[in-house]
């Protein structure tokens, strides 16, 4: 029915024969409208949150001046529904309306509604999908709202509702079955990532009849469940006690489905990650994390008798961190010419990747130590898609001059190694269009569109305490010795780099990413993503390619993984062909513990980055 209102369209007319009423029809239409109306709505918040600072030039007032009437105009504005004229004072909308800005003419929520609305033809789905800010596919909306008022009320199911999801099947005490309507790898962790919650305090035991469609309270009655809102119970070992002085405390769960904890009670403690080795030193604290660095490390091992990280005192549990480090370029901010797709555009950004990415294995193994590694690819190492040095078509990441020629070699020392890298950054930039001059070694002219100086963002707290600090300040002295300028940028405010980010305004900048289970790239590296296209905004580097687009796709939508990881290897180059990304370093994560006080034969063996300690903390017992 619903498929069948949306198809039929607003200001129809409805047929004796249709499916549904006139008061259905009218009733799917206003929740059409409502649902559109607080889309363009967030757009609107959007603007004004994220791009606030491009008012005068959008629409003739200062950023500080923008109140309630002027943000509609704003949003219209910037998302291309209308364009303000400054010598006239007057915003004119696509469909010719013309508001008169200076003379305090403001358009309206349903103004900019009416301008959508005409520019979609009434299609809510393609609007979703072409203007969305926030990911909510705005159809769904409508459709779920319409079926939760109309269900209950079709006579054929005599008022109860729909009494069961068949795609949700109960198979035995702790398997579910869920169907999806086709398939995408990546499903399986969002539909499954929910919380477990005990029927005995959330619903009734005495109701629940899996077989009569009785689910532990009654029918469309959700009372009992937001009773207990403010004191939730779940299904894990221990169980909330209270929060005081900046101690959560928890005791066992003797209900536990594994069997009550062994250690009954539990503290955790806020605290900074700096104290944490003392602490479990002079016996305040029993396990925490530590920051992976060389001169924590060093702490741990100090404490130690035998001098190592695993000792009498105190052991290290290290896994592989869920994410990466890397240094980003914006394709649209660096660039030759108009097209950031271009060979040129590519050579460009090869140049500037090609002296950054030398300087890794020795800055992160002076920052790190063993807590690091260097990559050589755009994904975490934690992931079984990654490649590894002995899969065929392997490479290390810009290691190539412009006609190919590996710049590197293993029987050359440290600084002709070096030297070997400001060649080949030379030769890219050369292929970029540059204009170099023999007698002083350095560049002189840029082409149309390009730089001799670019901005790098490093969130270092302005006292260069990052990582890749060190890998731009030795990229900034041999670019220099070329004519190139590496400006770092080091705010002690890290909210410049993410408004940057944000505002699509960056050039370079080094951020790191948290990873997820499943490989899945659509939200970093999707054209729709790219920041203000009204997809997840999470694309920075602005990448935009067909074939990358289409191998995401490719590999989401299937399930062999021996077929997922080769096209993700494809995906992987065509970012690299790009040089949007350097990729930077694997951390590891540390978690510290007592070995004093913690019985370490009870401890989870053979932790990973997806089984940590804590997963088999009902086991853990104290000497």
């Amino acid at each position: 029915m619903v498929d069948e209102l949306f198809e039929l369209g607003l200001d129809a007319e409805v047929k004796e024969d249709a499916n549904f009423t006139k008061e259905q029809y009218d009733a799917f239409w206003a929740l059409e409208k409502s649902t559109w109306m607080n889309s363009v709505q967030k757009i609107v918040d959007y603007c004004y949150a994220k791009y606030l600072p491009y008012a005068p030039d959008y629409i003739g007032v200062e950023a500080d001046k923008v109140g309630d009437n002027e943000k509609v105009a704003l949003g219209m504005a910037l998302w291309g529904f209308a364009k303000y004229d400054p010598e006239t004072g007057i915003l004119k909308a696509n469909s010719g309306k013309e508001f008169d800005l200076k003379n305090g003419n403001y358009p309206v929520l349903q103004d900019y509604y009416d301008e959508t609305f005409a520019a979609y033809e009434g299609k809510i789905g393609d609007f979703w999908a072409t203007e969305n800010t926030d990911g909510t596919d705005a159809l769904k909306t409508v459709k779920d709202a319409f079926i939760a008022e109309w269900g209950p009320k079709d006579e054929e199911m005599a008022g109860k509702g729909v009494p069961n999801i068949s795609g949700i099947k109960k198979i035995d005490d702790y398997t579910v079955e869920v169907k999806t309507e086709g398939y995408s790898a990546p499903a399986v962790y969002s539909i499954l990532g929910v919380n477990i919650t005990p029927l005995h305090y959330y619903g009734d035991v005495e109701q629940y009849d899996y077989e009569n469609n009785k689910f532990g309270h009654p029918f469309g009655d959700l009372s009992p469940q937001e009773a207990n809102s403010k004191q939730p119970l779940g299904a894990g070992p221990y169980k909330f006690i209270k929060y005081e002085n900046r101690v959560v405390y928890y005791e066992a769960n003797e209900s536990y489905y594994k069997g009550a904890p062994k250690t009954k009670f539990l503290q955790l403690k806020e605290t900074q990650s700096s104290e944490v080795a003392a602490g479990v030193q002079n016996g305040t604290v029993d396990t925490g994390e530590l920051s992976g660095t060389k001169a924590n490390f060093e702490m741990v091992a100090g404490y130690n008798s035998n001098g190592e990280i695993n000792g009498d005192v105190m052991s290290l549990g290290l896994v592989d961190n869920l994410g990466y480090g890397y240094v980003g370029m914006n394709a649209d901010t660096v660039k030759v010419g108009e097209d950031k797709t271009s060979e040129e555009s590519k050579a460009l950004r090869k140049g500037l990747a090609t002296v950054i990415a030398y300087y890794r294995e020795i800055s992160y193994n002076s920052y790190y130590g063993e807590a690091a590694r260097v990559i050589e690819y755009p994904i975490s190492n934690t992931s079984w898609a990654a490649p590894q040095p002995t899969d065929e078509g392997y490479e290390i990441a810009f290691s190539k001059d412009a006609e190919g020629n590996e710049l590197y070699s293993a029987d050359k020392s440290f600084e002709e190694n070096e030297a070997a890298a400001l060649e080949g950054a030379k030769s890219w930039f050369k292929a970029a269009g540059f204009t170099f001059d023999e007698a002083t070694g350095k560049f002189t002219a840029a082409p149309e569109g390009a730089k001799l100086s670019y901005e790098v963002i490093i969130p270092a707290d302005g006292i260069g305490d990052h990582p890749s600090f060190a890998v731009l300040t030795y990229a900034k002295e041999a670019l220099d010795k070329i004519g190139i300028e590496l400006k770092i940028n080091d705010p002690s405010d890290s909210n410049i780099l993410w408004n940057a980010l944000d505002a699509g305004a960056q050039e370079l900048w080094c951020a790191a990413w948290g990873s997820t289970i499943d490989p899945d790239m659509y939200q970093v590296y999707h054209s729709s993503n790219i920041v203000g296209k009204g997809g997840s905004d999470s694309n920075h580097y602005h990448i935009e390619d067909p074939a990358l687009d289409q191998a995401i796709m490719d590999a989401r939508k299937s399930d062999d993984q021996t077929y997922r990881k080769a096209t993700y290897k494809q995906a992987l180059d065509i970012i690299m062909d790009w040089a949007v990304e350097i990729p930077a370093y694997q951390r590891k994560n540390a978690t510290i513990f007592s070995t004093q006080r913690i019985n370490m034969d009870t401890m989870t063996p053979d932790m990973t980055t997806y089984w940590l300690w804590m997963t088999q903390i009902n086991e853990i017992e104290m000497k």
